[in-house]
Formats: C-alpha cells, sequence, structure tokens
C-alpha cells in the first residue's frame, strides 16, 4: 500500500510571488537523483505534469524544463485563482512532496489625491486624501511635501475578496514657504515601484516689505537730498504701497510716486519714522526707516566750547536701521559735536 508522503529533504522547490496576469515558474528539483519519477500537483491535488507528461487539460501550463534532477513548468496568465499550495511529489516508498505556495500580487490602482482647497492662505490648515484602490496586499502609503514626511492617517477596507483600498488623510498647516512645493503621495506595494501622485500647493501670503535707501550712500545731512523705494512682494501683488510718518505730518514738499519717496533739501525737522505700509487681501506689512538729519559738513575751525566731541551715534542712524553701513564715499570726519 503506499504510505503516507513525507516532507523530503532530497527534494526541493521554492514559493512563488506573481503579479495578476503575468507568469509564474514553479521548479521541482532533485538534490540525489535515482530515476524516480517526479511529478507536480495543483493545490487540488491533480497532476499538473508527470514526468513531461501534461494530464491537466490546462494550457496555460508549459513544460520549461525536465531531466533527472528537475521538473520545471511555467503558468501563464496568472489569476487569483490560481493561488495556493502546489506539490512537488517524488514517486519513492514513501512518496517524498515538497510545496511550492504561489501568492498573487495585484497591484493597486493609480493613486488618487483629493485636496480640500485649491488655493490656501499662510496660517490655515488644509487636508488631503490620496486613494489607492483595489490591490492585494494592501498597499502601504506616505506622503512628502517637497523633501520632508509627513504622517498621514491610512483607512483600509476590505473591497471584495481577498483586495483591499487603502485612503490615508493628511492634515497640515501652510506656511507661504509652502508656495509652488509639491505634496506627492507614494504608494508602496510589490506589484509596483515607484508609484505616485503630486499636487503643488498654492499658497497666497501677506506682502513682505523692504526699505532701499537709494540715495544718499552716505550719512543724511542738511541741504541733501533722500530717495527710499520700498520694494513690496506677496501673493497676490500687493494692490497698494503706501508711505506715512509715524505719529507725524509728511514734510509738505515729499514727493510720492509709487513705492518711491523722495525729499529735498533735508533740514531737522523731518527727523522721524518713515513708514512704507503694503496691503493685499491677505493681510498688511510695513517697514520703517529711521531718518536723522545730520548738521552740513562745517569747514569752520571747532569752537572751543565744545572740547567733547562725540563720535556719530550710529545706533540712531537710518543707516544702522535698514543696515546700510557707510561706504569709503562718506566724507564725513569720524568725530563731530554731538546733534543738539
Amino acid at each position: 500500500a503506499a504510505q503516507t508522503p513525507v516532507v523530503s529533504q532530497n527534494l526541493v522547490t521554492d514559493d512563488v510571488w506573481v503579479v495578476e496576469g503575468e507568469m509564474a515558474t514553479i521548479s521541482c528539483r532533485v538534490k540525489d537523483s535515482d530515476d524516480s519519477v517526479i511529478q507536480l500537483l495543483n493545490p487540488n491535488r491533480q497532476t499538473i505534469y508527470f514526468r513531461d507528461m501534461r494530464p491537466l487539460k490546462d494550457a496555460r501550463f508549459q513544460l520549461v524544463n525536465f531531466s533527472e534532477n528537475e521538473l520545471r513548468v511555467s503558468l501563464s496568465n496568472v489569476s487569483l485563482s490560481d493561488e495556493g499550495r502546489y506539490v512537488c511529489q517524488l514517486y519513492t516508498d514513501p512518496p517524498q512532496e515538497a510545496y511550492a505556495d504561489i501568492t498573487v500580487l495585484v497591484p493597486p490602482g493609480n493613486p488618487i489625491i483629493e485636496a480640500r482647497d485649491e488655493v490656501l492662505r499662510e496660517g490655515n490648515e488644509t487636508e488631503m486624501t490620496c486613494t489607492a484602490m483595489g490591490s492585494k496586499p494592501a498597499a502601504t502609503i506616505k506622503w512628502m511635501k517637497g523633501d520632508k514626511e509627513l504622517p498621514g492617517k491610512p483607512k483600509v477596507e476590505l473591497a471584495y475578496d481577498k483586495m483591499y483600498t487603502v485612503t490615508s488623510r493628511l492634515a497640515f498647516t501652510v506656511s507661504k514657504e509652502d508656495d509652488g512645493v509639491p505634496v506627492a503621495c507614494i504608494v508602496d506595494h510589490p506589484a509596483v515601484k515607484d508609484f505616485q501622485a503630486k499636487k503643488y500647493l498654492e499658497v497666497q501670503y501677506k506682502p513682505e516689505v523692504k526699505i532701499v535707501v537709494e540715495f544718499p550712500q552716505g550719512l543724511t545731512r542738511e541741504g541733501e537730498n533722500l530717495e527710499l523705494t520700498c520694494q513690496a512682494k506677496g501673493k497676490p501683488q500687493p494692490q497698494k504701497v503706501n508711505w506715512v510718518k509715524v505719529d507725524d505730518e509728511f514734510p509738505s514738499h515729499a514727493v510720492i510716486t509709487g513705492g518711491d519717496l523722495y525729499i529735498e533739501n533735508l533740514n531737522k525737522s523731518y527727523n522721524g519714522t518713515y513708514r512704507c505700509v503694503a496691503t493685499n487681501t491677505v493681510g498688511e506689512a510695513y517697514e520703517d526707516y529711521v531718518l536723522y538729519v545730520y548738521d552740513a559738513p562745517t569747514t569752520t575751525p571747532l569752537p572751543t566750547t565744545t572740547t567733547t566731541t562725540s563720535t556719530t551715534p550710529a545706533s540712531t542712524t537710518s543707516a544702522a536701521i535698514i543696515s546700510h553701513s557707510h561706504g569709503p564715499q562718506d566724507s564725513a570726519p569720524s568725530t563731530e559735536p554731538a546733534a543738539h
């Protein structure tokens, strides 16, 4: 009587992972051959191949190699129903068996990103979801904003027999630096490589304001002219740029054209803080320029009464605040009377 098969050390095979629709290859190998017959059975223990003959009427099975040491069979156009435990059998007494598990992988559909907001404002929170439909096994989803990984909340649903749909939800707060940055949903699954979807962020932000001193390059002195340019950028681009003098009236002969402020023939009554304010639909922002008018350069000898001279109070000059250094073209003496 045939004895119960034993799991053999002499007969070896390998598990197979295969993507649905592709080809699987099962190899039954004998280390020390004694001319015993090799056969391959399907998970229902029907004979697929007996030596180099195929009793099974399924032409998707084809012989790849047959020798005394190996029976190798291919299975084309694999479907989910082909999954299971295939049996390599050696007709010895008792028969020897080895098992090859075929696992069928089903790749997910293209990942789909959905965003709650098309246009965002800096400081606001937004939400996105990414879905990987119908895969086996379940896919994993990770999120990247630029080159930084963000944590999503995954939800795995069993769609139908062994097939999973995964949805990941991502919530984060945007800053103005995020404008134009891609958010990528990257799907990881054994059946696919580099599977991802991308969405570029569009973030509106309030203006950034910068005052540039066009003239003079050195100290602001009596009788000189002053020219300032206010540069403002934002998203959307600021509709209006305004100059005001903080806590004071604007000098009557100051000329403002767009972002440029021009004052001729400076005198000390113009001292104070000049503010450029830029506004867009998100908000407003400003930068200040502190004007301190110095005495005109003097060629007369210093009066003997003021023997204690002090260096220029740099800390109060507009130059220090706007951080323009006094260049070599500055003809001011390094010491002069303190401004009264």
